[in-house]
């Protein structure tokens, strides 16, 4: 397996500790076709994108490295975040319209839009801290997600189900009405083994992505190939490996 692209990583515009260009320097050394640059939306506390003009400078800094290593694809994303219950995420309309694709996760540690959503946040805090899976909860965390692939142009869902408990089966059926693709998040490997299992006979598509928070992890695809392995998942399920 070789994996063409890696569509998730982090640069200091958000919690990474890597510059975007040594993003792209690192994906190029590693082989890759395709690297795309998707910081937290700016709802996400303490570590989202500084709102417009931060994407901004990302943009022009991008156009710049694309004269620079024209060998490589350099793509500009977000990892936006659910910000309320209906689905609502945290990337504005202006940037939304400009960025050539649209991650989204599922976190806990983001500025609620409403009163529900703000109540919904306190609850998985809690549910996490306290190791417990509510029937109920669950089933408002899955409304959430749903609406919001149903309502964006969301390539993929990231780490699904990792930070907040979801029907996995549920999320791949609405993946698959809508042609979003589900990822499998080389940073966390076996904690995946579940949401992929389940999702598996539903016929959702993949996507193997790094999360990369340094340049080093950047196409580090080792822990999602195993687990591809070890759960005999199709390769071609997952839109960014060859075989060849």
């Amino acid at each position: 397996m070789q994996a063409t692209a890696d569509y998730h990583t982090h640069s200091v515009y958000s919690h990474g500790k890597g510059s975007i260009e040594e993003n792209v320097q690192a994906a190029f050394a590693r082989g890759l076709t395709t690297i795309g640059i998707t910081d937290h939306g700016p709802g996400h506390f303490f570590i989202g994108v500084g709102g417009v003009s931060a994407f901004r400078r990302m943009q022009e800094e991008i156009v710049r490295l694309r004269v620079k290593y024209p060998l490589i694809e350099i793509l500009l994303g977000v990892e936006a975040n659910i910000v309320d219950v209906d689905g609502t995420i945290d990337v504005p309309l202006e940037i939304m319209d400009e960025l050539d694709f649209l991650l989204v996760g599922y976190h806990k540690l983001v500025r609620p839009r409403s009163l529900a959503a703000l109540l919904l946040g306190v609850q998985n805090f809690l549910a996490g801290w306290l190791h417990l899976r509510p029937l109920r909860l669950r089933r408002q965390n899955t409304a959430a997600i749903c609406a919001a692939v149903r309502r964006y142009p969301i390539k993929a869902i990231t780490h699904p189900g990792l930070q907040i408990d979801i029907d996995t089966v549920a999320l791949a059926h609405v993946c698959v009405e809508q042609g979003t693709l589900m990822e499998i998040n080389s940073s966390y490997g076996k904690e995946l083994d579940g949401y992929v299992k389940t999702a598996l006979p539903t016929g959702a598509m993949f996507v193997v992505n790094s999360d990369a928070h340094t340049p080093a992890r950047v196409g580090d695809f080792s822990a999602a190939y195993e687990l591809i392995e070890r759960l005999d998942v199709p390769v071609e399920r997952v839109i960014n490996i060859s075989t060849t």
